[in-house]
């Protein structure tokens, strides 16, 4: 059992000249902080305007707090590390950020599969949309999205307590507490366990993106059966940015956890997870919904009256 009292680790993170640290620590800052301002930017939007605050754009504010909260459990460590140069984290520690980075990285890929399946709904059925797609039922599958991405992650966070060390200071060579990297150097009741959190993190992925590539099936059906090119622009042009935003996102998860452990550079593996951490949790607001006209113009509104 993953019991040691004792037991710490420490995050190796970026080895690199400590001039070159604090360019990236410069750089981690600014785009966190850029994520932090999109997010609560779309929220705070969404909450001001009455108008917006039906199905769609609730969706979009409950992705932005996935975003908020994903990103928070990895990146306020590695900036400490990048400033202290001290990338030490007790065990107790260790193990709330491995299980609070996945469970809100399901959650992250359940709200891109609710956005996914609004926007099936709005295109393919819009005479059923607003009795189907109603407040009430957009609450509950917020609240299920969380629940469910918080639980199927439960079973690896029970696996890695599995896991066994044989010195009392361990090594981690990335920036975060990862399930493959904490495998890596465990030195007993890995198998079982590195077999558990590969199957779930395939299931947490795989199950939010059936119902992602079911919706975008039937709006391109959809899309091809409209005649006039200009409506085929118009309605793609509705779902464009959420589509390059799962693409992107769900692309990085394939590369990252659909693969046997070890079978990955270790370096190649923190890169990807560096994209798929910091990267695109700030590409998320700034492409797919603060190029969005109604968000913009009820910011512009808000900042107007001040």
């Amino acid at each position: 059992m993953l019991t040691h009292n004792q037991t710490h680790f420490v995050l190796i993170g970026f080895s690199c000249n400590p001039k070159i640290q604090i360019i990236i620590f410069v750089g981690v800052l600014l785009i966190y902080c850029l994520s932090l301002l999109g997010n609560l930017l779309i929220i705070c939007a969404t909450c001001l305007d009455r108008k917006l605050q039906i199905p769609m754009y609730i969706l979009l504010s409950n992705l932005a707090v996935a975003d908020f909260c994903f990103m928070s459990s990895s990146v306020p460590k590695l900036l400490a590390s990048l400033a202290s140069h001290d990338g030490s984290i007790s065990l107790s520690v260790c193990l709330l950020q491995f299980f609070s980075y996945y469970s809100f990285g399901g959650t992250e890929l359940w709200s891109l599969a609710l956005l996914s399946v609004d926007r099936f709904l709005a295109i393919c059925c819009p005479l059923r949309y607003s009795t189907i797609m109603t407040r009430h039922m957009c609450y509950r599958l917020i609240l299920g999205s969380w629940i469910f991405g918080f639980v199927e992650f439960f079973p690896g966070f029970l696996a890695m307590l599995q896991l066994k060390f044989c010195s009392k200071s361990v090594f981690l060579n990335h920036f975060f507490c990862d399930g493959s990297a904490l495998l890596n150097v465990s030195c007993g009741g890995s198998y079982l366990s590195g077999y558990i959190f590969l199957s779930i993190a395939s299931f947490a992925v795989l199950s939010s993106l059936a119902p992602t590539l079911f919706s975008y099936c039937c709006i391109l059906t959809s899309i091809f059966r409209i005649s006039a090119a200009s409506g085929k622009r118009k309605t793609f042009s509705t779902c464009s940015s959420h589509l390059l935003v799962v693409s992107i996102t769900y692309g990085s998860c394939i590369f990252i956890y659909i693969r046997p452990a070890g079978s990955m550079s270790t370096s190649l593996e923190k890169t990807v997870a560096v994209f798929n951490s910091i990267f695109i949790p700030l590409l998320n607001p700034f492409i797919y919904t603060l190029r969005n006209q109604k968000i913009k113009k009820t910011l512009k509104a808000f900042w107007a009256t001040k």
